[in-house]
């Protein structure tokens, strides 16, 4: 297979914009490589917003959401009573935007200044914002009409954006949810009563406050990277994806990779280029490397791996969002739910989707939330607090009947620092992962003061007609023993894991920042969420597009310098 002039591995979000921007030479040949199957934008699954809760919900395994999955699980963590994490994956073109929860944050401009400080020259916010601007079309920028039932205090939500910071003619389309639950606006009522300012846009100068989120979605529908940046191009006779078929290792003359090493239903071979780019994501592309022979030799050399480059750092440096999740009854039947009194509303909201792409089916539920600091000394929010309207969830939630709803409280830059290695030199045995929660600079003390302060927001008398009882993790759970064992019990990741493949130029970063080049290799690149040297204080698939996009930038600057 090939040659090619670049090889991708994985089709996720980082995948689809590199396929996209490196075939729009039409003198190269791109070829994208992804285990999963292809062509999955238009699946009723993937289009539907409210689906996303179906995916890791084992009763609704029917509906087909297995297919578009893959998991890992943590190792038993020290820091939580040796309890494990499961940690899904998205798989097939698309990657993990067929699933999850469509939420587009960027991340604070301390995020990216922090990365240039610690080494990725030319990756500070100044330096980033361009791409974060050209990869986006802002709905409310480009079609004003589209966010007219959208206000802040009595100025309708898009008179209150700064155009300045936008893009309005990129690929992906970031818009306002279309219908909005009444629980929604009560939540943010009750915010502002508890002390918290209204934020129009958390991509915007600052990113403190509440408000109602942004959403991957175009039309009431989700946009994964596929639609957004592959199905456009795919009929380009330049660029060739190649689905269902497993990359197993990196193929090197000397210490220049020269393609990869594949298999599909029994058949192997291998796939050939000029360069190979790893976008497989923070546990798929370390372990490829690690099997190839690229990382910690001593680790390698325990498993019978001739090493090729002696890379410390390749798989560690792995961080995550810290999450837990209050989980409320309502009195009112509000929020989403299943039950006899709600019925009609429900079949109303089926004959909303079929029609006009609104109601229900075109929320995630996670429909507004807020950032704020768990140290009233500092202004930096070091929280992200996402308010559910229905109790279904794909974390730690009763389910889909009955009404209620959920205040999820994450810990956006938790101190922990895990690490994925190897169990064996089988590139079909699915690594270790151990991330090390409350362990070194990690404590429960933000997630505490997060949950405190969640609470104080459900006091307020906006949720009065609608609260019932907190039944997770209880009204008696109040000292900072009790809470401290509920975060124990139920803390879990948001499912953002990167960083172990980090940028920079000390001793253990593993891509220059100049290149994403592979420290010590010729014609390997790493593009993708494993390079960030620390998690941005956001959902993470912002940043991963973003890096993309520079990522081609900088390799068709390097290319026109040849």
């Amino acid at each position: 297979m090939g040659p090619f002039d670049f090889l991708i591995v994985g089709a996720g979000a980082a995948g689809c914009v590199l396929a996209n921007r490196l075939s729009e030479d039409p003198t190269v040949r791109v070829a994208l490589v992804e285990s999963g199957q292809d062509r999955n934008a238009q699946r009723a699954i993937v289009r539907v917003p409210l689906a996303m809760v179906s995916f890791m919900a084992p009763a609704l395994a029917f509906l087909g959401g297995p297919k578009f999955m893959s998991w890992y699980e943590t190792e038993p963590e020290p820091g939580l009573q040796g309890r494990t994490i499961a940690l899904p994956r998205g798989r097939g073109t698309g990657g993990s935007t067929n699933v999850n929860g469509q939420i587009f944050m960027r991340g604070q401009r301390e995020d990216f200044d922090d990365w240039q400080a610690r080494g990725a020259a030319g990756w500070g916010y100044d330096d980033v914002l361009p791409f974060f601007r050209k990869l986006e079309r802002f709905e409310l920028l480009a079609e004003p009409g589209s966010g007219r039932h959208l206000r802040l205090g009595k100025t309708r939500l898009d008179q209150n954006i700064d155009p300045g910071l936008h893009g309005i003619d990129g690929p992906l389309n970031v818009a306002p949810l279309r219908s909005v639950n009444p629980m929604a606006r009560a939540y943010l009522e009750a915010a502002q009563l508890a002390g918290h300012d209204l934020n129009p846009d958390f991509n915007g100068a600052r990113q403190n406050g509440v408000g109602l989120y942004t959403f991957t979605q175009k039309n009431g529908q989700r946009v994964t990277a596929e639609g957004a940046y592959l199905d456009p191009v795919r009929n380009r006779p330049n660029l060739t994806v190649i689905p269902d078929t497993q990359v197993e290792r990196i193929l090197f003359r000397g210490r220049k990779a020269v393609g990869v090493a594949w298999r599909r239903e029994g058949e192997s071979g291998q796939a050939l280029a000029r360069e190979t780019i790893l976008a497989a994501g923070a546990f798929a592309s370390p372990h490829l490397l690690m099997v190839s022979g690229i990382g910690p030799a001593q680790q390698l050399s325990r498993h019978g791996i001739a090493v090729v480059n002696d890379l410390p750092g390749v798989s560690e440096n792995l961080q995550d969002h810290l999450d837990v999740t209050l989980e409320y009854r309502a009195k009112s039947v509000a929020p989403y739910g299943i039950s006899w009194k709600a019925l009609p509303r429900n079949m109303l909201h089926v004959a909303d989707w079929l029609i006009r792409k609104r109601g229900l089916f075109s929320s995630t539920t996670g429909e507004g939330g807020g950032f704020m600091s768990s140290d009233p000394a500092t202004k930096r929010p070091d929280l992200q607090v996402f308010f559910c309207t229905g109790r279904a969830n794909t974390q730690n939630a009763s389910g889909f009947t009955g009404h209620g709803f959920l205040m999820h409280v994450c810990e956006l830059r938790p101190g922990s620092l895990g690490r994925v290695s190897l169990k064996s030199a089988d590139p079909g045995e699915k690594p270790s992962v151990i991330y090390n929660f409350f362990r070194g600079e990690s404590t429960m003390a933000p997630l505490r003061r997060g949950i405190r302060l969640a609470r104080e927001i459900m006091r307020q008398k906006p949720f009065e007609p609608h609260l019932d009882a907190e039944i997770d993790p209880g009204p008696e759970v109040q000292s900072d023993g009790a809470l401290d064992a509920f975060i124990r019990e139920r803390v879990g990741t948001l499912f953002h894991p990167v960083g172990t493949c980090a940028m920079g130029g000390d001793e253990r970063a593993v891509v220059d920042p100049r290149t994403l080049r592979v420290h010590g290799l010729e014609g390997l690149r790493v593009i993708d969420a494993s390079i960030m040297p620390t998690i941005v204080s956001a959902n993470t698939v912002a940043a991963t597009y973003m890096i993309a996009e520079k990522g081609a930038d900088l390799i068709r600057n390097e290319r026109q310098l040849v």
